[in-house]
């Protein structure tokens, strides 16, 4: 019965540090690989250093600007990605990760009116006057502050997939409808 006891032991013992072995291969191999992304995507951006804190950008491309705002999954990275076909169409991408995303800093203030304003901050520092706008997903509600906030800075704006909040108690559906329509109006009537 002892014999047993050990025996099993030594086997819980033995497949205990066998996947003790496995998980910290696994774990090393992760983190190698996050390294490696990390360096490459850091190659191909740089960091503009505005009066609204530094931000990491990316530009692609000739012609007309288009600041693409990404979404939750990614930083200046995923903007490019969805953005190639509009760099073969003759287009000027500029991409930038958000606050909080790659090396772009979070600050204090992380606002969506302040990532608006950082938008025209990194479009000052690039000396682009104006250009269409691109927020995808959850970088939606920057860019439309962008434009409602900047709106002579705004060439057009396209919205991907926007992010929407539930409508508070007591607000109806078609009181933010009509908000939207008349605050996007202006920027309608220059297109």
């Amino acid at each position: 019965m002892k014999c047993r006891r050990t025996r099993f032991g030594g086997v819980g013992i033995l497949l205990g540090s066998l996947g003790v072995a496995v998980s910290t291969a696994v774990f090393l191999s992760y983190r190698r690989d996050i390294r490696r992304a990390g360096k490459r995507i850091s190659a191909s951006s740089r960091i503009a250093e505005t009066r609204c804190g530094p931000i990491e950008y990316a530009i692609a491309g000739d012609g007309p600007p288009v600041l693409v705002v990404h979404g939750a999954g990614g930083g200046f990275d995923q903007g490019m990605d969805f953005a190639e076909p509009l760099v073969q169409s003759g287009f000027r991408v500029i991409a930038m990760s958000r606050f909080g995303y790659l090396r772009t800093p979070l600050p204090a203030d992380a606002s969506v009116a302040a990532q608006a304003d950082a938008h025209a901050c990194l479009l000052d520092v690039l000396d682009i006057p104006r250009a269409t706008v691109i927020g995808a997903s959850v970088g939606a509600p920057s860019s439309i502050q962008f434009a409602l906030r900047h709106p002579e800075r705004t060439t057009a704006l396209v919205l991907m997939r926007a992010r929407h909040n539930p409508l508070p108690q007591g607000e109806r559906a078609s009181d933010r409808k009509r908000v939207c329509r008349e605050a996007l109006w202006p920027l309608q009537l220059r297109t």
